[in-house]
C-alpha cells in the first residue's frame, strides 16, 4: 500500500516541542502511522474489490457465497456447455439473486427485476389465477439464458406456482413499434396467445 504522507505529517506536526527533536520517537510514530494508514487504505479499497460489476474470479465466488448462489449450476445446460459459469454469466445470475431476495411477490416487481437484468429482452407475464403463470420471452439470444430462466435462476417463482415458459426467436407483430422484438406490417409475425 502507498502511505498518504500528508496525513502522517499532519499527526507528526501535532507532536509537542518536548519530543519534536527526538528522531527515534519520530521514526517510531511514523512506522505506526504507516501501518494505520495502510489499513485505512485497504478498508477504503475493499468496496471496490467486491463490487459486483468489477469483481472477477474468486472475488465473484466470495460474493456468490454471501448472496446465496453458487457458480456451478444445479443442472446441465441443454447446449452441452459446462455447468460452471463464466464471470459474465455468473455476474448476471448474482444480480438476479439479489433482486429475487428483495422481491415483494408481485408481478409488477418481476417486470422491474427482469428489465434491470435484460434491458433489450421483452417479457410478458399472464397470471392464470389457478396457481400457474404463463411467461413469454422475446429476444433471449442463447440457450444458456433460456435454461437459466427455466430453472428459476432469473424469474422468482412463488412456492407451489407452476410456470409455463414460451420463447420467440422471431419479431412479433405490433402496431407502431419497430425494434429488435417487435415489427410492423410485412415484417412482424402474429403470435398465438398462450
Amino acid at each position: 500500500m502507498v502511505s498518504n504522507l500528508a496525513d502522517i505529517q499532519k499527526y507528526i506536526d501535532l507532536i509537542t516541542s518536548q519530543h519534536k527533536d527526538k528522531p527515534k520517537f519520530i521514526a517510531w510514530l511514523t512506522a505506526h502511522l504507516d501501518i494505520a494508514d495502510d489499513a485505512k487504505s485497504l478498508l477504503d479499497a475493499l468496496d471496490n474489490y467486491f463490487d459486483i460489476d468489477s469483481a472477477v474470479g474468486t472475488q465473484l465466488d466470495i460474493l456468490g457465497e454471501k448472496i446465496g448462489r453458487a457458480r456451478v449450476l444445479t443442472f446441465q445446460p441443454t447446449d452441452g456447455s459446462s455447468p460452471v459459469l463464466e464471470d459474465e454469466m455468473y455476474r448476471l445470475i448474482l444480480k438476479a439473486k439479489i433482486a429475487q431476495n428483495q422481491w415483494d411477490g408481485t408481478i409488477n416487481q418481476i417486470y422491474d427485476l427482469w428489465y434491470s437484468i435484460f434491458d433489450q429482452v421483452y417479457l410478458v407475464l399472464k397470471d392464470n389465477q389457478n396457481m400457474t403463470l404463463d411467461v413469454l420471452i422475446l429476444g433471449l439470444s442463447t440457450d444458456l439464458e433460456k435454461d437459466l430462466v427455466a430453472n428459476g435462476y432469473i424469474i422468482p417463482k412463488p412456492q407451489g406456482v407452476k410456470i409455463n415458459y414460451a420463447y420467440s426467436a422471431t419479431e412479433i407483430f405490433a402496431y407502431g413499434m419497430d425494434n429488435d422484438n417487435f415489427k410492423g406490417y410485412g415484417e412482424g409475425y402474429w403470435l398465438q396467445y398462450l
